[in-house]
């Protein structure tokens, strides 16, 4: 015997029973280290975008900004740009009457006014030249940091103009050169009757309020779609544009219930196949408002996407053998709810019933049909 056993006073041969442990799922335990990144937020993106991504991201701002008036708005940026990267005209005389320009900076640092003078000559020599008729109304610097320096001179016009010349006069030789055969004093002399007063610059986070309305902002910083307004009830009276689906509808009727497939009044009369022409008619007008809120909220041809992607799902359903048009559409509809839709970005906003009317939407276009005939 040990001496830990005599000492313990345990039997030389003691058996000890474990119990069993209760099961319990598996713990993981996350490391500071391993945990995700706050996600950046619009404006932190923006800091990183490159010149031509800040310069598209503008184009759209600027092109949503309908309370402006524009008549329409150009991409104008590039090595020979004359002072404009963008330029959004209040007339259809463009350059040639009232306009604005919105010049496009993306740098590390925040923008001053050894950046903003040179684009002020330019500019002014561009309308010298006659490049361009008129000066804009509106000159915006548009950068994702504007230095404090820069914001103080642009809010006192007439202390900008005077940082402007002083600029010009310790660059003086350097300039001559650049703008030779007199253009720079044309420009200065045009410079020195203008108001500086048109000079501003854009305030990022109005930027991005103003943006976050246009179809485009989602996709760009993938944030959440907004809320769908509450859907309006479909209307009493049959829709000329709904005509084509209804047809469809009352063909299936006709066959499976007897209804006349030329008034939509007996089968609305009919108990089973009013309550279910009134059912794919509230489908339909959910899946229309859907096509219209895709208009406001993402990029053109996202909801025709959605649209195509349902169709590639339930057309070899469509095609297949069925008793009746009655099976032929429960099956497409049952189809449409189950199916996968990839990752098309109104899925965050998509219901059933969105997907049963775009259904009936590719129904008005005949590119699916329920009674199909003996020839099917």
């Amino acid at each position: 015997m040990s001496t830990s056993q005599r000492s313990s006073g345990l039997p030389a041969q003691s058996t000890f029973t474990e119990l069993p442990m209760p099961s319990q799922a598996p713990v993981t335990v996350v490391s500071p280290m391993m945990a995700l990144p706050p996600a950046l937020t619009p404006k932190q993106r923006l800091v990183h975008y490159s010149p031509d991504e800040w310069e598209e991201f503008i184009y759209e701002w600027v092109r949503s900004l309908r309370e402006a008036g524009y008549v329409d708005v150009v991409g104008m940026g590039g090595s020979n740009d004359r002072g404009a990267d963008i330029a959004a005209f209040l007339t259809s005389q463009k350059t040639d009457g009232r306009w604005h320009c919105y010049q496009c900076k993306h740098y590390d640092k925040g923008l001053g006014p050894s950046t903003a003078h040179p684009e002020i000559l330019k500019i002014h020599s561009a309308v010298a030249e006659r490049q361009y008729t008129v000066l804009p109304e509106r000159y915006v610097f548009v950068a994702p940091r504007i230095g404090g320096t820069l914001i103080q001179l642009l809010a006192k016009p007439s202390s900008l103009k005077v940082s402007f010349f002083d600029w010009v006069k310790r660059n003086s030789a350097k300039l001559a050169q650049e703008y030779a055969g007199g253009l720079l004093e044309r420009a200065l002399d045009l410079a020195d009757r203008s108001e500086f007063s048109r000079f501003e610059a854009g305030n990022l986070d109005t930027i991005l309020e103003q943006h976050a309305s246009t179809p485009h902002h989602v996709q760009r910083f993938g944030t959440p779609l907004p809320n769908r307004p509450a859907q309006e009830p479909a209307p009493a009276q049959h829709a000329p544009e709904e005509a084509r689906y209804v047809q469809q509808l009352l063909d299936v009727y006709h066959e499976k219930w007897g209804c006349s497939p030329s008034s939509p009044a007996e089968a609305t009369a009919h108990p089973r196949a009013g309550r279910n022409l009134q059912n794919q008619r509230e489908a339909f007008y959910r899946a229309e408002q859907l096509r219209m809120f895709a208009r406001d909220s993402v990029p053109e041809g996202t909801f025709e996407s959605l649209q195509e992607a349902v169709f590639s799902g339930v057309v070899e359903v469509e095609e297949d053998d069925f008793p009746t048009g009655w099976a032929r559409l429960k099956a497409v509809l049952a189809a449409a709810r189950d199916m996968e839709l990839g990752t098309n970005v109104l899925l965050q906003v998509v219901d059933p019933d969105d997907r049963k009317g775009i259904c009936h939407q590719l129904a008005n276009h005949d590119r699916l049909t329920w009674v199909q005939g003996e020839e099917g």
